[in-house]
């Protein structure tokens, strides 16, 4: 505790205020430094040549209101790096999972921020996973924050997302132009309404030898984000889409990331996995379509979601690095193509079974 003179009177503050008084935000100046977060721990030994940074970072808690939640993060940055790359994880990850994509790109030339969405990671009481809606909250706050740090303001800021990751880095993008240079989208999905009729799709039972349809779709679908009916949609997604919440406090909300990357007019580099059974190529296609800016398409032989770097890790990498050096070049042309790699023995049979 901290304890201070007033008019002859003792004054005593307890730590825990005087903490909060060095660590969170002043609301007040919305430009001042620390509104986004605040860096808490430095290490120097664990990474070579790298600083490594505990960070907090203060997203809104919603559109609705203006309380704030907290969410922890990890900035690596290096003294000669060139630009600062935002790493964004799906639903039931973490900033430590999302850690080994750092060696995607070349270590010393880039610096690499991961963070825990709401609901996921550290400290998640009392918050929500919102598939994207609420989680561009998230990123806006960790892009701003990027913004914002002495040692890195005047460096550009690339976008790394896959899954979820992926649609809030969209969403937040969409709100605010000024956050990222260019953007890496991996799997993105187009509504959450679509994922929602994706897994009520393969509601399905036996009888017989015969296949029937479960009853009462139409109405799951039409009433899929009312209260009431959310513990019988996070079942669906759990069964039907191998998507199991029980790990992840959740609040499936309308989010429409085939609408939102309509206002996105930076560089976007897509990837998806042609054999993906959770998000459809017509899906990632569509969100391609409607993108304003430069664009790219690469559709991979990757076995399922999220599948690209681990099917094909040398390639997946090459190409990544081969985007964000024309990005940092500025060699990008306003122009657009999708990649389509010649379909293997997984990918044939994928499309037998279709």
């Amino acid at each position: 505790m901290i304890s201070a003179m007033k008019n002859g009177k003792k004054i005593i503050v307890l730590g825990a205020l005087a903490f909060q008084a060095v660590f969170l935000p002043v609301y007040a100046n919305f430009n001042q430094p620390g509104m986004y977060g605040n860096i808490i721990g430095q290490e120097t030994e664990y990474i070579k040549d790298a600083i490594i940074e505990r960070v907090v970072i203060y997203p809104k808690k919603n559109e609705h209101s203006s309380d704030r939640i907290a969410r922890k993060g990890i900035l690596v940055r290096y003294k000669g790096a060139k630009a600062t790359i935002l790493i964004t994880h799906g639903f039931m990850c973490d900033k430590y999972y999302a850690g080994f994509l750092r060696y995607i790109f070349p270590q010393g030339k880039y610096n690499f921020m991961t963070f825990d969405f709401r609901a996921h990671g550290e400290d998640v009481e009392g918050q929500y996973c919102t598939f994207g809606r609420d989680e561009a909250y998230d990123v806006l706050a960790a892009a701003k924050f990027l913004r914002n740090h002495p040692d890195l303001r005047n460096k550009p800021i690339f976008s790394y997302g896959f899954s979820m990751g992926a649609v809030a880095s969209i969403e937040a993008q969409a709100k605010d132009p000024t956050l990222f240079n260019a953007m890496i989208l991996d799997c993105p999905f187009d509504s959450s309404e679509n994922v929602i009729k994706k897994g009520l799709s393969n509601m399905k039972f036996s009888f017989f030898g015969y296949e029937f349809e479960i009853p009462g779709k139409a109405l799951l679908e039409k009433y899929a984000f009312h209260p009431y009916v959310q513990s019988l949609v996070k079942f669906v997604l759990k069964t039907m889409a191998n998507m199991d919440t029980k790990n992840v406090q959740t609040n499936i909300l309308p989010v429409s990331t085939v609408e939102s990357i309509k206002r996105v007019n930076i560089p976007c580099f897509f990837i998806h996995c042609k054999n993906d059974k959770k998000v459809s190529v017509s899906a990632v296609k569509e969100i391609y379509n409607n993108a304003a800016g430069y664009k790219l398409l690469w559709l991979t032989n990757g076995r399922g979601h999220f599948d690209s770097f681990f099917y094909s890790p040398e390639r997946y990498t090459e190409r990544i690095q081969r985007f964000l050096k024309q990005a940092m070049n500025g060699n990008l042309l306003n122009n657009k193509k999708i990649i389509e790699d010649t379909d293997d023995e997984s990918t044939r049979k994928h499309k037998e079974k279709i």
